[in-house]
């Protein structure tokens, strides 16, 4: 029997933020039919941190610190099935190129949809018209400098940001913290910023930062407009790939809106035991659906039964 399970989230487990009850969709209670409509499955794009990986980057333990080689045991049965798996991040290049080469993969998507890479490097394609993008946020630029002094003046001891942690991107600077999106993004507008998003990839412990925050969210300053689904279109495009032949697995609001250009979205549980803002936007898709286990075992869930 299926179950749309309804949730209440009125509690303050959610950060007191003003949720409703909301309807989402098991993994388990699908799967046959999933399965099914998958049968011509060729492309699986993947979140890595607090998906692929747990929540500090690690793929072979899971949230609670204890080893798991599901995940890395399926790599080999996914590549029998000639899936390519294509990892998609907030991390830049050289990162993911190595990141991709540890676990034998070699197509991705960097700085959160702004790159699309095929090879390991040897086709780089741009998803955006980056001719009248003119902004200095990387390579300790000035936009840059100037925009963490903004958000930190707005948001003393709730956001910070390290010209390192930006160095090596192209299009796209790194911030953590907990801090009010909306008030953060009207912010930049008004400083003149108004082609750059603030947006929230998930919560982390990548790094430890003296911040009043109860749960540590990574944020990317990128262009706006821009997001995984950029790159996934591209990518479809480029590889004569239609929606029946794509799925992605995520964590964070921004991971959800691959769901767009997918067939199948799932998200990892632990995404909607902390976050209510993701459970109120499951209303926009009819093809998402919830696995019943965290973080990386709750990509195992998911491609164990698909890989079968």
């Amino acid at each position: 029997m299926q179950r749309n399970i309804l949730l209440n989230l009125s509690d303050k487990s959610m950060d007191n933020k003003k949720t409703k009850n909301t309807k989402y969709k098991l993994f388990d209670d699908y799967k046959d039919k999933i399965k099914k409509d998958l049968i011509d499955l060729k492309v699986i794009y993947t979140d890595l941190d607090g998906t692929l990986f747990n929540d500090q980057g690690c793929i072979i333990k899971d949230c609670e610190g204890n080893f798991y080689f599901e995940v890395v045991k399926l790599f080999e049965r996914i590549a029998k099935k000639n899936w390519d798996i294509v990892l998609v991040s907030g991390r830049n290049k050289l990162q993911l190129r190595y990141n991709s080469m540890l676990v034998g993969v070699k197509n991705y998507i960097t700085e959160l949809g702004s790159e699309l890479v095929h090879n390991l490097g040897e086709k780089v394609y741009v998803t955006f018209d980056n001719e009248k993008y003119n902004y200095e946020i990387t390579k300790c630029g000035k936009d840059l400098v100037n925009i963490i002094r903004i958000l930190k003046e707005a948001f003393p001891n709730k956001i910070d940001s390290n010209l390192d942690w930006s160095i090596d991107r192209t299009f796209n600077a790194l911030f953590f913290g907990d801090v009010d999106l909306e008030k953060a993004n009207g912010i930049l507008k008004d400083e003149g910023y108004g082609g750059l998003a603030l947006v929230d990839n998930g919560f982390s412990k990548l790094v430890k930062l003296s911040l009043d925050v109860e749960h540590l969210r990574i944020y990317n300053l990128m262009p706006r407009g821009v997001d995984k689904s950029s790159a996934i279109k591209l990518d479809k495009k480029l590889r004569n790939f239609k929606d029946e032949n794509c799925i992605a697995l995520g964590d964070s609001i921004e991971d959800l809106k691959m769901a767009s250009a997918v067939k199948y979205f799932f998200l990892m549980w632990d995404a909607i035991e902390r976050d209510g803002d993701i459970l109120n936007s499951l209303c926009n898709f009819d093809n998402v659906f919830v696995t019943e286990h965290r973080m990386n075992r709750g990509w195992a869930e998911v491609m164990k039964y698909l890989v079968d």
